[in-house]
């Protein structure tokens, strides 16, 4: 009887610790994102078919598609703090005025950036959107 009491408060710990919330690397990791809005206002459809895109492609390094361009950088994220930090983008041109200003006004903020939340699924406790917020910036995510 004793040894199925150990059993279970064993159990039920390791059950209790999966449902912990990770360090902001671990749940950034290997997630990506389309973004939503910015500012407030929000960004329309497809550029060329693609969307604006934050992809963390590891504990440190995250890139995606800022509208006209390719992109990619660092970043360090803790609980609710995050900075991104050498952002490099490829250099093609921007045909549309809009897509333009929409890419500049994204790179712009991630380089201010400050904070995140995430907003979880009620039900499932996975993230739905994320806030990346800093320097009057806003940028708001969903899940892709």
């Amino acid at each position: 009887m004793e040894t199925k009491s150990i059993a279970l408060a064993i159990l039920a710990t390791l059950l209790l610790g999966a449902c912990a919330s990770p360090s902001g690397e671990s749940q950034m990791a290997g997630s990506s994102w389309i973004l939503q809005s910015i500012n407030g206002s929000p960004v329309g459809g497809p550029v060329d078919g693609q969307k604006v895109t934050l992809e963390f492609t590891s504990a440190t390094e995250m890139g995606g598609f800022g509208g006209c361009n390719s992109y990619g950088g660092s970043y360090q994220a803790g609980a609710s703090s995050i900075v991104f930090s050498n952002i490099l983008s490829t250099l093609r041109a921007c045909v549309d005025n809009n897509i333009s200003r929409v890419e500049t006004e994204f790179f712009s903020a991630l380089e201010a950036a400050s904070s995140y939340s995430l907003t979880l699924c009620e039900s499932c406790a996975v993230a739905e959107s994320l806030t990346i917020s800093g320097g009057g910036h806003i940028l708001v995510f969903v899940k892709a």
